[in-house]
């Protein structure tokens, strides 16, 4: 079960970051908060507030349920734990296709540039909720400015993180050693720091890349979650997030 409850809020900084439902108590050393800033963290566990959801570090914004077409972010519970359901895969034939995301603006806080940067959260799906790449959480585009992004392959199922350089537009990207679409909660962790960009699974470690210092990530985009806007085929995820923390330094 989640560590994390809205009541110990004075407390965050004290705690490990965050255990999903499904996996087994304690976090792995890479998912441990202290030193560094957490700028951005949403744990569900307060619900959906005039269609907001609160950030839980004190230096965020609070993400805003977006829909399209009727689309819509539901909070669900299992006992005590609350975590964000997106919705399924429209039809093929379907008229009309309703999406969501969760949106919260541009902060500075984001942009990392050439500094250290981690972004994590909880994912659970399956290969039946994969439609192509499943986009969990992101800033930025690739084809402008630059970006930072975590996502869920369509092919594999195997998860993904993603830098694209602002000027350059280099990118580099690592994937996971598994599938995570198994109808389990997972647990990703991105991280960018020591010129390596890394990726873990359940604190498994998985492919590793090497980044130049001078490649910076900075752009004027809103923090993203659950995909990257309403186009006709956009990167939408359809499965569960929950646990979602940013870490700047």
């Amino acid at each position: 079960m989640k560590i994390l409850r809205l009541s110990a809020l004075t407390a965050l900084l004290a705690l490990p970051l965050f255990s999903s439902p499904a996996l087994a108590a304690g976090d792995p050393a890479e998912d441990d908060p202290a030193g560094p800033a957490i700028v951005a963290r949403y744990n569900f566990d307060g619900g959906a507030n005039a269609g907001k959801i609160s950030d839980l570090s004190g230096r965020g914004a609070a993400l805003t349920i977006r829909g399209s077409a009727n689309g819509q972010v539901a909070i669900n519970s299992e006992g005590t734990n609350r975590f964000a359901a997106f919705p399924g895969i429209c039809a093929a034939d379907a008229a009309t296709c309703g999406k969501a995301l969760l949106e919260a603006p541009d902060d500075a806080d984001l942009d990392p540039g050439t500094r250290n940067f981690k972004w994590a959260a909880s994912v659970r799906l399956t290969t039946g909720q994969l439609n192509g790449n499943a986009n969990v959480m992101q800033k930025g585009v690739a084809d402008a400015q630059s970006q930072w992004k975590m996502q869920v392959t369509g092919r594999s199922g195997r998860a993904q993180c993603v830098l694209v350089a602002r000027t350059t537009g280099q990118k580099f990207s690592v994937l996971s050693a598994g599938s995570v679409a198994d109808g389990n909660w997972h647990r990703i962790v991105c991280e960018r720091a020591g010129g390596t960009l890394a990726i873990s699974v359940d604190g498994t470690a998985g492919g590793r890349t090497a980044v130049p210092e001078t490649v910076a990530v900075d752009n004027a985009m809103p923090l993203r979650i659950g995909g990257p806007n309403f186009a006709k085929d956009s990167d939408m995820y359809h499965g569960q997030i929950d646990d979602i923390y940013v870490q700047l330094g």
